[in-house]
């Protein structure tokens, strides 16, 4: 009785602060209500909460978990957040599947309080890509789930152009995640090595079938069937193609060019002629606003409340470039032709798997893609090896239980995993300083150590600074990881509360042996990094020196101009002597 007293005080008292700090500004009044009740709130083990690509999505993987758990565990709400302007197609989308009625599901807002008290008390947190890139930091006591939403053909992480500022958010996302859901060990080879896992990811990879492919396997029913598209798609004596494009670009510049959408357009206009044939448009997420406002893409475009796979299911033909789509597709072993109108997709973005390794045809010419389209048979027997050979190696755990195995995955107790080096993690804003101008050092101990740097955004918008920090980020980036500081709130009184709720923010909740401090100055950015490790190396500063005793730091060890400070006063004395020589600072 007298604890539940104390903490209703407790959350009235967070509930005051937050209302006397909120702004004119829906983003950071749902920061500040999150950070405001982070230790506070009690998570609940009955309750999932879903965003799909930021709300603007129900569908893909986590929408088919969703499906399951309905039948399964029966007392779960299901809390899904919705942006205000898809939440009428997500009204539409629940409505297909009859759940529009189903008291156990519920929309909330993007950035509402209902959405933060959420986010803060679900057992499961569960997303297809990246998540609330400015708030989101995973309690202890949740469980996060990313699904990623397909087998990547487009080079990812740091394989891509601009692969440092890219994937920031990619990778402290994946650094959280407890069960990250791979379709294949393709793809799990490509996260370990593209996005750093290896040396510092704690979570498990599992590769036991993507719950999105379930219905690639066992269908849709009939009624969902007859909407997909303006008529039928699976209509008697009429093949249906789907044509879906994808985007080449990275997560830092979103376009679609006029020039662009128009080849699409000639594509689908040519298609269209052919006899007994409807043909369908899936674009790109990041196109879809552009061609809905364009009357010329309505007679091909799709019904928006059936999913991607749902339409995969009832798909004859599909029609791609570069989209992982095709890999889920090769579950129907129906035909895929490859059709590129992009002109210099390599260089933009790049791919892992040559053209001439699909397991179908590949054009860049559209009328031959019609002559491939008048008869194909001719050429799909051709490719009929290879398709197999890649059924088995990208499809062949989709047997349509997928989101039954993965539901009792995840709600099974994860095993703790030791990783196989110390790790240590280097403060970025040391490249300004001439004095670590030497990127050796990094080289250096990564061979023995697991590397990670750390740089604040702001400065990397400073001209000055950006040009030297990415011109040293190029000669470490290969043995380094780099985590991002995009905390644009300057609190004027930062609470070692705060600054371990945006440390973990930063580096996806991860906590290192080491951190190396060779700037001078002390920094706003030093003190959110400074949470976020156990032992620290660093050059003398008075007020540093303050902030640290404050986060309960104890001096180790001093010269004329090194310090080593730790939380712990008995980790690894003898390690700690080494990695001083391997710096040259005794």
């Amino acid at each position: 009785m007298i604890k539940n007293i104390f903490n209703q005080l407790k959350y009235s008292y967070q509930n005051l602060m937050w209302h006397i700090k909120r702004k004119n500004n829906l983003e950071i009044n749902a920061k500040l209500f999150y950070d405001e009740h982070y230790n506070f709130w009690p998570v609940k083990d009955e309750i999932v909460l879903y965003d799909i690509r930021d709300g603007y999505e129900l569908d893909d993987s986590p929408f088919a978990i969703l499906r399951y758990w309905l039948s399964s565990r029966p007392k779960m709400r299901h809390v899904i957040v919705t942006r205000i302007e898809t939440k009428e197609k997500m009204v539409r989308i629940l409505n297909q599947w009859h759940l529009n009625q189903n008291k156990n599901i519920i929309l909330v807002d993007y950035y509402s309080t209902q959405h933060m008290k959420t986010l803060l008390t679900a057992k499961y947190v569960i997303t297809n890509a990246m998540i609330f890139s400015d708030i989101f930091v995973k309690r202890s006591e949740q469980i996060f789930v990313n699904t990623w939403h397909g087998t990547p053909l487009k080079k990812m992480g740091y394989a891509m152009p601009g692969g440092v500022m890219g994937s920031w958010n990619v990778i402290r996302t994946l650094m959280m995640t407890d069960y990250l859901i791979m379709p294949n060990d393709y793809s799990a080879q490509i996260f370990r090595r593209d996005y750093r896992l290896d040396g510092l990811y704690t979570g498990k990879i599992t590769l036991i079938g993507y719950p999105r492919n379930d219905v690639l396997v066992n269908r849709v029913s009939p009624y969902q069937a007859n909407k997909v598209g303006a008529t039928t798609i699976s209509a008697e004596n009429i093949r249906t193609i789907l044509y879906a494009p994808t985007w080449s670009g990275d997560t830092t510049k979103i376009t679609s060019s006029d020039e662009e959408l128009d080849k699409y357009l000639s594509v689908l206009d040519k298609i269209s002629k052919l006899q007994d044939t409807q043909i369908r448009f899936k674009p790109h997420p990041y196109f879809k606003e552009k061609i809905d406002e364009d009357i010329r893409f309505k007679p091909y475009r799709l019904n928006d409340a059936i999913g991607t796979n749902e339409v995969l299911s009832e798909v004859d033909i599909l029609i791609t470039d570069y989209s992982s789509l095709f890999f889920d597709f090769l579950v129907t072993n129906n035909p895929i032709i490859f059709f590129d109108v992009k002109k210099n997709y390599a260089e933009e973005r790049g791919e892992y798997l040559q053209v001439s390794s699909l397991p179908g045809p590949y054009t860049k010419d559209s009328d031959e893609l019609v002559k491939l389209l008048e008869n194909t048979q001719s050429w799909f027997e051709k490719y009929r090896k290879t398709y197999q050979q890649f059924k088995e190696k990208f499809v062949s755990l989709d047997d349509g239980h997928a989101s039954k195995r993965v539901t009792r995955e995840i709600s099974s107790i994860l095993a703790s995993k030791e990783l196989p080096q110390r790790t240590i993690i280097v403060n970025g804003e040391d490249f300004s300083d001439t004095s670590f101008s030497d990127t050796r050092l990094v080289n250096k101990l990564s061979k023995k150590y697991d590397v990670s740097m750390v740089a604040f955004e702001s400065h990397l918008l400073d001209n000055w600074y950006g040009q030297i920090f990415f011109k040293h980020i190029d000669e470490v980036m290969p043995v380094s990881r780099i985590f991002i500081n995009k905390n644009d709130i300057h609190h004027k009184n930062l609470t070692t509360e705060l600054a371990y709720i945006d440390g973990k923010r930063i580096t996806g909740g991860k906590i290192f042996d080491i951190m190396v401090i060779f700037q001078k100055k002390f920094s706003y950015h030093q003190k959110i990094i400074m949470a976020t490790t156990k032992t620290i190396i660093m050059t003398k500063n008075i007020k540093r020196e303050m902030w640290i005793t404050k986060l309960g730091f104890i001096k180790y060890f001093e010269n004329e101009r090194f310090q080593v400070w730790q939380v712990q006063s008995e980790l690894f004395q003898i390690e700690i002597e080494t990695i001083l020589k391997e710096l040259e600072l005794c």
